[in-house]
């Protein structure tokens, strides 16, 4: 069109499917409004005219009788007729006035046509934007997802790889402990055989014993064990020695198993050894050497560390 409605220059994000409606009707309001305006004029006038029409009438008589001449009716006339003439006018006015209104509706109804289709294109091109802009995020997204997905998969395979080396090392570590343990277990039976060799020369007795915690047992007349506490994990004990003739107590502190300890008699003679083989959960297993002959008072030798407490028996 040759005209530019300011009604069309807005920004492309103020358009939406459903304004050029209610812009048609707000046009159609504003066209309808003069158009009641020249009705109520016209209505208005019609009376105005009728009223003076009928009061000319009525008082056409007392006017006569007031100025009593031709010439005051005369200009009563003139006046009459100027006043039909400027109805006449304005009744022409109206007319224009009614023309300008029909042009006013038909350039309001061209400009509401060529906004509903400058709204459509809009539309469309948004519809077309929009759709560009989420198949763009979608590929985007698809991508990332692929990406994340393929991290993902190199993490579990890390962690596979990790879990196999992992297991590997479990296993070492536990062959590893089997061989040491086998060497500990050879060690203790080379132990036990060498002490039963000396034990064979020395022409000892050996005396076996197992005690559970808190238990007390007469090993040899005149000799007793009771052991106080043990920690299989580190294979250790502590108990107490007790020598009934002399009254005295050798207390075992934080015995090591294999670890021997010896007494000798007071007055001097063979040794007695005890040695200790085993802690378990349960008890302490073990056996004590004593001479053929064994002397009723002794004095006690634990391991190279092993003091003697000369306290009374508990």
């Amino acid at each position: 069109m040759g005209v530019i409605n300011p009604m069309l220059h807005h920004n492309e994000s103020e358009w939406s499917a459903e304004r050029p409606e209610a812009y048609e009707h707000h046009a159609r309001g504003k066209s309808a409004a003069p158009w009641a305006i020249v009705v109520i004029l016209a209505v208005a006038v019609g009376a105005l005219v009728y009223y003076g029409y009928h009061t000319v009438k009525i008082q056409d008589l007392r006017i006569t009788q007031i100025f009593g001449n031709q010439g005051t009716l005369s200009t009563l006339g003139q006046r009459a007729d100027a006043a039909e003439t400027k109805l006449h006018d304005l009744a022409d006015d109206w007319q224009v006035m009614a023309q300008r209104v029909t042009k006013v509706e038909s350039r309001a109804a061209a400009d509401i046509k060529e906004t509903r289709r400058y709204a459509e294109t809009l539309t469309q091109q948004l519809h077309q934007q929009m759709t560009a802009e989420m198949e763009s995020r979608t590929s985007s997204l698809d991508a990332r997802l692929r990406q994340v997905e393929s991290e993902q998969a190199d993490e579990r395979a890390q962690m596979a790889q990790v879990e196999a080396n992992l297991k590997q090392d479990i296993s070492a570590v536990h062959e590893e402990n089997d061989r040491d343990l086998s060497g500990v277990r050879q060690q203790e039976e080379t132990n036990a055989r060498g002490v039963s060799a000396i034990s064979q020369k020395l022409e000892r007795e050996r005396i076996d014993f197992e005690l559970a915690k808190g238990q007390t047992e007469e090993l040899v007349p005149g000799i007793s064990l009771r052991i106080r506490g043990m920690n299989p994990a580190y294979q250790r004990y502590h108990g107490a020695l007790w020598l009934l003739q002399d009254h005295r107590t050798v207390w075992l502190r934080d015995q090591s198993v294999h670890e021997p300890v010896r007494f000798f008699h007071k007055n001097g003679g063979e040794p007695y050894e005890l040695v200790v083989t085993d802690v378990t959960k349960n008890a302490v297993v073990g056996y004590l050497l004593a001479p053929v002959k064994p002397k009723a008072a002794a004095v006690a030798l634990v391991g190279q560390q092993t003091s003697i407490d000369a306290s009374a028996h508990e």
